[in-house]
C-alpha cells in the first residue's frame, strides 16, 4: 500500500514539472536541433536551455570546433569519446551535449579591405565573395557586408537575401589611404553579437585583406578579446603576395578564435580559400560543458581540447572570459 502511494506521489511531482520544461522555447529549439538529420547526441548527454555562452540555470560553455586529419581533410564522425576537454587545465564538471554536423544557423560577417594596397586583385575578391555567399548561405543563415580602410562601414546589414548581399559586394571599390584591421575586426565582432538570437547560432567573420595594418587605435589583443567575448570565429584570407610580414599577425588573430589563415593572392587562391572555409563550416561540432569552480570574475579561462584519435588537429577558440 505504501509503495502505491509513493508511485502516485512521484507521478504528481513529474506532472507538475513537465509544463515548466515545455515553457522554454530555447530548450524546444535545442531539442529540435538534436533530432535534426545528421545530428547526434551521445548517450547520457542532455541539452539544457541556453542563451549565448552560458545557460540561465547553470553556467555552461558552448564550444564550436572542427577536426582535420594530417592531410587537412575535415573529419565528420567524431564522438564524445574521441575528444578531451580541459578548462584552465581541469576537466569540466560534465559534458551537457555534443552535436555532430550541427544545423545551427550561421551569422557571417564579410569584412573586406578597401584600401589602395588591395586594388590589384579587388575584382577577383568581389567575385569570389559572391560565389561563397551563393554556395554557403541557407534560408536560416544571414550575412553582413562591412568595408574598411581607416574606418569600417556597413555596406549591407544582416539579411538572408542573396541578391542584396551580392549587390553590396559588387558596389565596393578600393582606394582608401589607410588600413585599420584591429579596429575593424573589433567593431565587426561586436556587430555579429549585437542582436541576440532566441537560440544558438554560429558566428563567423571572414577577413579579406593584405594584412598591412597601419592606423588602428586598438591592439591585436583588443581585437582577439572582442572576438572571444562575442564567440566569433575569424578566417583571414591573405591577399598579399609577400606574406612574411602579414601572416604572423593574421595567424595570431585567427587561430586564437578557432579559425585559420588561407592564401588568397589571385582569383584561383581566393576561390580555393572560400571553398575550404565552406568545407570547415559544414564539418563543425558543438559541445557544451559546465566549467569547474565557476566564478563571474572576468578572468580569462583557457580551453584545451585534444583528440584521442592519432593525427587529428582540433580547430577551436583558445578560451573565454568569465562574465556574468
Amino acid at each position: 500500500m505504501r509503495s502505491r502511494h509513493f508511485v502516485l506521489l512521484l507521478a504528481g511531482i513529474l506532472a507538475l514539472r513537465l509544463p515548466l520544461v515545455a515553457q522554454s522555447p530555447i530548450a524546444a529549439q535545442a531539442e529540435s536541433s538534436l533530432a535534426a538529420p545528421g545530428s547526434r547526441v551521445a548517450d547520457g548527454y542532455n541539452l539544457e536551455a541556453t542563451t549565448g555562452t552560458f545557460s540561465t540555470r547553470a553556467r555552461e560553455v558552448n564550444l564550436l570546433f572542427s577536426a582535420s586529419d594530417w592531410l587537412g581533410h575535415f573529419v565528420s564522425n567524431l564522438t564524445p569519446s574521441d575528444i578531451k576537454v580541459l578548462d584552465n587545465g581541469q576537466e569540466p564538471q560534465s559534458l551537457t551535449y555534443f552535436l555532430r554536423q550541427s544545423d545551427l544557423p550561421l551569422k557571417v560577417g564579410l569584412l573586406i579591405d578597401v584600401s589602395g594596397s588591395v586594388g590589384t586583385f579587388f575584382r577577383a575578391q568581389q567575385q569570389a565573395a559572391a560565389i561563397f555567399l551563393q554556395q554557403t548561405l541557407r534560408p536560416s543563415d544571414s550575412a553582413i557586408i562591412i568595408a574598411f580602410g581607416g574606418k569600417s562601414r556597413v555596406v549591407q546589414d544582416f539579411t538572408s537575401n542573396l541578391e542584396s548581399l551580392m549587390n553590396a559586394v559588387h558596389r565596393l571599390s578600393a582606394g582608401e589611404s589607410s588600413t585599420a584591421i584591429h579596429d575593424a575586426v573589433s567593431n565587426s565582432c561586436e556587430r555579429l553579437s549585437a542582436k541576440a538570437e532566441s537560440g544558438l547560432a554560429r558566428r563567423v567573420l571572414i577577413l579579406i585583406t593584405d594584412g598591412q595594418e597601419n592606423s588602428s587605435h586598438l591592439s591585436i589583443e583588443d581585437a582577439i578579446e572582442a572576438a572571444l567575448q562575442s564567440d566569433v570565429i575569424i578566417f583571414s584570407l591573405n591577399t598579399s603576395p609577400t606574406r612574411i610580414l602579414s601572416d604572423p599577425m593574421l595567424e595570431k588573430l585567427s587561430k586564437s578564435t578557432g579559425g585559420r589563415v588561407l592564401r588568397a593572392n589571385g582569383a584561383r587562391e581566393l576561390k580555393s580559400a572560400f571553398r575550404k572555409i565552406n568545407e570547415q563550416l559544414r564539418n563543425q561540432y558543438l559541445l557544451g560543458y559546465k566549467p569547474p569552480d565557476w566564478q563571474a570574475d572576468h578572468t580569462f579561462h583557457r580551453i584545451g581540447i585534444t583528440a584521442r584519435r592519432f593525427g587529428l588537429h582540433i580547430h577551436c577558440r583558445k578560451g573565454y572570459y568569465a562574465i556574468e
